[in-house]
């Protein structure tokens, strides 16, 4: 093991949270406000509807967006693709529409919303050099976590917003599960993917359920950052 992933064993064994504010504090040091928190939602298609899709490809239809002001004051912004129409298009219109070219933007393990966007700027060429400045100025909220920054024993050694989010936002512990509808990733995917065979009251349904998850995806962000900010003052 390397020496960070002793210390976190060691920790584990003893129940002692580790916190390195030092790191932290580089970390937030590299985010501006105002921070643009930043969700993707996908789903696949085995038999692509679509041109330039191809099977099984990873294509976006919602997303969530908290702003988050310096002054503490948050701004909602969402986006949720119809059925039965490729969704990539008007999804990218609108990212660039809602996330200017030159603000703080927050993912949580950023890889995923990295490939998104650069897909869409490859795909609608005169989107791209917004889409681009988007993927470029992307920051990652797992970094702290991955790097083991901070570790709690709650963690269980995962740095999965799902363990995360429990760990240091105890009052949302059970957030995710009281979601009506739609509580993980893949009942996301899935409840979009089915959404054309619902009649109009079961699809109205679904479509709060998505969104709901959604805006949960990037408000637990949010409350995972400003645990951060407060432990560079305990």
């Amino acid at each position: 093991m390397t020496a960070k992933q002793s210390q976190a064993v060691q920790n584990y064994k003893l129940g002692v949270t580790h916190i390195d504010k030092e790191a932290i504090k580089a970390f937030l040091g590299t985010l501006s406000y105002p921070i643009y928190h930043l969700d993707f939602e996908t789903f696949q298609q085995a038999v692509p509807e679509w041109k330039g899709i191809s099977p099984f490809m990873q294509i976006p239809f919602q997303y969530s967006l908290h702003i988050e002001h310096e002054d503490g004051r948050l701004e909602h912004s969402e986006f949720l693709a119809v059925d039965r129409v490729d969704p990539r298009e008007e999804l990218a219109q609108r990212l660039c529409a809602d996330i200017p070219r030159d603000v703080t933007v927050l993912a949580y393990s950023m890889s995923f919303e990295k490939g998104v966007i650069k897909k869409l700027a490859l795909e609608y060429e005169y989107l791209s050099t917004h889409l681009m400045a988007i993927h470029d100025n992307i920051k990652d909220l797992m970094t702290p976590f991955q790097q083991k920054h901070y570790v709690a024993p709650s963690m269980n050694g995962s740095y999965s917003i799902k363990y995360v989010l429990p760990a240091l936002v105890p009052d949302m512990k059970d957030a995710y599960k009281e979601l009506d509808g739609v509580q993980n990733g893949t009942e996301a995917m899935n409840a979009f993917a089915n959404m054309s065979k619902l009649e109009d009251d079961e699809k109205e349904k679904a479509r709060i359920g998505l969104l709901s998850y959604c805006e949960f995806d990037t408000l637990a962000m949010v409350r995972v950052l400003n645990k951060l900010k407060e432990v560079m003052h305990d």
